[in-house]
C-alpha cells in the first residue's frame, strides 16, 4: 500500500497515494474520474482508514477522500471500468465499510441485501436495456459463459430478461455479470441473486437499437 499522508480537512479525510513514476506524477489530474461509494458501515477514522487502504491497493487508484458525516468514499482514477468498479466494490467490502451504493458519471448503482432465502441460491436473474433481438442475447449469452461457475444461460424475450445458473461452489460476483454484459455491448439494468439486487441507473438513455432480429423472440431462451 502506497500511502503517503492522511489528514483531516473538515469533515473529509484526504488520503492521497505517492506516485510510483515520474510519468505518473506528470499525469494530469483531470484525466482522472470520480467514483463515489456509499458505506454504510464506515462510522470513525480508524474506519476510513481501513477502507482506504483496501481502495489503495486496487491498482489505479490516486486519491481517496472519505465524508464520515455523509458516509461516502470518492475515489479518483483512470477511465473506471465496470470490472474496475467491482473492485472498488469489494475492497470497500474488504474495509467493513459496507457498501450501498456506487455513483459514476455514467451510473448508479444501488443494492438491496438478499434475504436469507436470496442467499442460498446459486441463480442470477439479469435485467437488460432493451434486450429485443435473439442475436443480442446470443451474444451476451457467450460472455456470461465464459464466466468461471456458469452453468447455463437462458432468455426471456418477452421480459427482456436473462438467467444466470452457477454451481454450488461457485461465488460469482454481480460486477463479474456487469462487465460480461459491457463486453458484449450491452447495458443491464439489474442484477439480482445471492447478493440481493442490483440495480443500475443509467445518466443517459440508451440509443434505439435496429437490428434485422428485433421482430424475434424466443420465450424458452438461450441454452448451451
Amino acid at each position: 500500500m502506497r500511502m503517503k499522508y492522511w489528514a483531516i480537512v473538515a469533515p473529509l479525510l484526504v488520503f492521497a497515494a505517492e506516485p510510483t513514476s515520474v510519468a505518473e506524477a506528470a499525469t494530469p489530474q483531470a484525466r482522472n474520474q470520480q467514483v463515489q461509494i456509499f458505506a454504510e458501515e464506515m462510522c470513525c477514522k480508524g474506519c476510513a482508514k481501513k477502507v482506504a487502504g483496501r481502495l489503495y491497493a486496487a491498482r489505479g487508484v490516486k486519491t481517496v477522500k472519505v465524508d464520515l458525516k455523509k458516509k461516502t468514499v470518492t475515489v479518483s482514477l483512470p477511465q473506471p471500468n465496470a470490472a474496475m468498479l467491482g473492485k472498488l466494490w469489494q475492497a470497500v467490502e474488504q474495509g467493513e465499510g459496507g457498501p450501498t451504493k456506487l455513483v459514476t458519471t455514467e451510473a448508479t448503482y444501488t443494492l438491496t441485501p438478499a434475504s436469507a432465502t436470496q442467499a442460498k441460491q446459486s441463480v442470477f436473474t439479469i435485467a437488460i436495456d432493451n434486450l429485443h433481438c435473439k442475436g443480442c442475447a446470443k451474444k451476451i449469452a457467450a460472455q456470461l459463459y465464459a464466466l468461471k461457475g456458469v452453468t447455463k444461460v437462458s432468455a426471456d424475450m418477452q421480459k427482456e430478461t436473462l438467467v444466470v445458473k452457477t454451481s454450488p461452489q461457485a461465488k460469482v460476483s454481480p460486477w463479474r455479470i456487469i462487465n460480461a454484459v459491457a463486453q458484449a455491448n450491452e447495458r443491464p439494468l439489474a442484477v439480482s441473486g445471492p447478493h440481493g439486487k442490483l440495480a443500475i441507473e443509467w445518466a443517459n438513455p440508451r440509443a434505439t437499437k435496429n437490428h434485422q432480429q428485433a421482430q424475434q423472440t424466443n420465450q424458452r431462451g438461450i441454452q448451451r
